[in-house]
């Protein structure tokens, strides 16, 4: 296989977020990171308030994101589970803030919670997409709420609690079948419904309960999950896989992260969720021209 072959665009898949259409065609979508917590793995709190996380939302958008996902609870390990109020508390005033914007700046708002009520409330205050990490797993009424708020929905593949997965998680026989049976019994809940597959995006779940071979393989195999026809999401940012790969144990994880991206974009992501936008907005800028050259 030539380079001209692995540039080509891949079959694009649709993700719908109320009007708006988003594709891998020519390149991902890019969902910038807001974490509103004090206790987030990689920013440590830094947008631990209303406004510092608003201005961390519009620093996104500035440098190429279309969708903020803005998270109330940590899922990293070890992490503690916060009560509904505690978390709602922390999201809606940035949602309700953001909210107004979306018309003029066009981008949508992503609600990351595996919480039914708070992704209603949020959906309510303005959210548009309900970023479900546990894949409907936790809370038995999201299926409900996704389809009463006409709320699209992300569905990340997870298996366990979120601090004791990477402890707790049985091998895998094949990650890449089971990744994707899993995942595909869960949008199956929600296509029951009624809910259109074009609102339905799936995650393979990187770092969630998985070995660094599992990550590894589920990230080179990120055409096969584009080949699912539902839209694909990507979530590589700076996570802790990195630091498991010899010789970097000790980096800052920016540049892995960003090529990361990058080879899910090679695959057909549809949208890579990200802390570092700008330099993935660029690198995917590349691509694009790559793309578009005449004798590709």
């Amino acid at each position: 296989m030539n380079l001209k072959t692995i540039l080509k665009t891949s079959k694009p898949t649709i993700f719908r977020v109320g009007e708006t259409l988003y594709s891998a065609s020519p390149v991902p979508t890019i969902m910038g990171i807001v974490n509103v917590t004090p206790d987030s793995f990689f920013d440590g709190g830094k947008y631990n308030t209303t406004d510092a996380a608003f201005e961390k939302a519009l620093k996104h958008l500035e440098d190429g994101a279309s969708i903020i996902d803005i998270g109330g609870e940590s899922s990293r390990p070890g992490s503690s589970p916060v009560s509904v109020e505690e978390e709602l508390r922390r999201v809606l005033p940035l949602i309700k803030r953001l909210a107004p914007l979306k018309q003029n700046l066009h981008f949508s708002i992503s609600i990351d919670s595996v919480k039914s009520q708070v992704a209603y409330e949020a959906v309510q205050a303005g959210a548009d997409i309900i970023n479900d990490i546990s894949s409907l797993s936790m809370d038995q009424a999201m299926p409900q709420v996704i389809l009463e708020t006409k709320a699209s929905c992300i569905l990340n593949h997870m298996r366990g609690n979120f601090g004791s997965m990477q402890q707790d998680f049985k091998p895998y026989q094949n990650v890449v079948q089971e990744v994707q049976n899993e995942l595909l019994s869960s949008a199956q809940k929600l296509i029951d419904l009624g809910i259109s597959r074009e609102k339905i995006c799936l995650d393979p779940g990187i770092g969630f309960g998985k070995s660094l071979q599992d990550n590894l393989e589920l990230i080179s195999s990120a055409a096969d999950f584009s080949n699912l026809d539902f839209p694909i999401l990507f979530g590589l940012s700076r996570k802790s896989y990195i630091g498991k790969i010899h010789a970097l144990e000790t980096s800052d994880r920016f540049i892995p992260s960003v090529v990361s991206a990058f080879i899910t974009a090679l695959g057909g992501a549809t949208i890579v969720r990200v802390h570092d936008v700008a330099s993935t907005f660029e690198s995917f800028k590349l691509l694009e021209a790559f793309r578009s050259y005449d004798s590709i």
